[in-house]
């Protein structure tokens, strides 16, 4: 069948889901809610860690600098002359680094692969597999992480190589489920399950740790996401991949440097935030992970309210698809680097710190209705391979940046040196982010208007 546009694409199909006798919530809103809560669990696995390893090393060991100068007074609750974290590994801040960044080198290899897996055997099965197994695997990692550091960093690249899939398959989903004004919504509903999934994370990681020990993280977290949900309703769609197009297109090129940028400070923050409110702002772990949650509730709350937005604006004719997509990257990039920028120079103002990077991690959600979106606009029938080569590469700063931080940090664990870890984010959101405003389109491609090969409706339960 040739579809001409993505409009009439989108169209066809909601035609299809109207008529279905019944009294049913529509397939699209159903979807939504799987991919938010597929992303609340796959980054209740992926920032496990970053509240786990605040309690699994010794910070008094032999691995460990103790030159840490211009740290701020301890704020722990049960101050003492105990340090307030005194796990049992002696690992150094480039192991820790390594170990936080490790998930990534296994999650940027699947991506493309996932988006593919997705078109072929269906959403649902990929998802459910997917989940199941990464959960069997992140319950045993306590018993691994005393046995060995290598085969624990092998473990967590694997659960990365099982999550890859998540992000690309949603994306792939909505071009074909979303009606070209629900874009930025749905999208935004589905990936906001990360905020939430990160926002319930830390805090409720934190209070595990403190009163049931660092391994019932594992042990919850990872039960938890081997219960996967289905639904089965959805439709396999086939077409022909245009690849040299897709690799050669500007805009593309525009959209896969932002979300670069955008994923270099994002995971900086993501993994290495609860480090930096224990160990220079110098919370006790429970309220690390508290105080290290607060960013993302807010996060959550910009992603939704982004998306519903811009496509209010979008529909009531205020401003051109491009102009939005550009206004909300440039939010989503330039206001953080400003704030993270910030966060470095309030010294030890516990509070001002706090705000600072919650605004900043805040923002970066207008990403989802800005560059993310946008993939959905150039190429809909595309949008989940070329998410998966997108987030392939915007994977690299997931095991990149927490390395960096791990290096500059195993001299002077100081204030200093998180100016120069913030003031490297900065640098990186701005160059980005004028890429894709130079680069950016809001039209479908000429390349992207293919024919559909195949496409068979799954009828199941409903």
């Amino acid at each position: 069948m040739d579809l001409k546009n993505s409009e009439q694409d989108a169209t066809e199909l909601i035609s299809m889901e109207e008529k279905t006798p019944g009294c049913y919530v529509k397939a699209r809103y159903i979807l939504a809610l799987m991919g938010f809560f597929s992303m609340f669990n796959a980054y209740a696995l992926r920032t496990n860690l970053s509240v786990a390893i605040v309690a699994m090393v010794n910070t008094t060991g032999e691995g460990q600098t103790q030159n840490q100068t211009n740290v701020c007074p301890d704020r722990s609750q049960n101050s003492s002359s105990e340090p307030a974290s005194n796990g049992y590994f002696n690992w150094n801040p480039a192991q820790q680094g390594l170990l936080l960044g490790c998930y990534y080198y296994g999650y940027l290899c699947n991506n493309v692969l996932g988006a593919w897996m997705s078109r072929r055997f269906g959403f649902r099965l990929v998802m459910g597999v997917s989940m199941m197994l990464s959960g069997l695997i992140t319950v045993c990692m306590p018993v691994v992480a005393y046995t060995s550091f290598e085969l624990l960093v092998t473990l967590r690249a694997i659960v990365g190589f099982l999550q890859g899939v998540c992000s690309p398959s949603i994306v792939g989903a909505w071009g074909v489920w979303s009606p070209p004004m629900e874009r930025s919504t749905l999208t935004s509903v589905s990936i906001s399950g990360s905020s939430v999934g990160t926002f319930v994370t830390l805090p409720v990681a934190g209070l595990i740790a403190e009163t049931m020990g660092w391994e019932a993280i594992f042990y919850i977290t990872g039960i938890v996401q081997a219960q996967s949900i289905s639904y089965d309703r959805f439709l396999d769609t086939k077409v022909q991949t245009p690849w040299k197009s897709i690799l050669t297109s500007l805009p593309v090129l525009g959209i896969f440097c932002c979300h670069f940028a955008g994923n270099w400070g994002s995971y900086t923050l993501l993994t290495m935030l609860p480090t930096y409110v224990a160990t220079i702002l110098r919370f006790d772990i429970a309220t690390t992970g508290i105080l290290s949650a607060l960013p993302y509730l807010l996060q959550w709350i910009f992603t939704l309210l982004g998306g519903y937005f811009t496509d209010v604006v979008r529909g009531k004719g205020l401003a051109s698809t491009i102009v939005v997509r550009k206004v909300n990257t440039t939010l989503a990039l330039t206001i953080p680097a400003i704030f993270l920028v910030l966060a470095g120079y309030v010294g030890c103002n516990a509070a001002a710190a706090i705000v600072t990077l919650s605004l900043s991690v805040a923002f970066t959600a207008l990403m989802t209705p800005g560059g993310t979106a946008n993939t959905l606009d150039v190429a809909p029938k595309y949008a989940g391979i070329i998410y998966g080569i997108s987030n392939t590469t915007a994977s690299i700063p997931g095991f990149l940046a927490p390395q960096v931080v791990g290096w500059l940090l195993v001299d002077d664990s100081s204030l200093s040196q998180w100016q120069t870890v913030f003031w490297i984010s900065a640098a990186i959101y701005i160059a980005g982010n004028i890429v894709f405003v130079l680069l950016a389109s809001g039209q479908e491609q000429p390349w992207a208007i293919g024919n559909v090969v195949e496409r068979k409706p799954k009828q199941g339960k409903s």
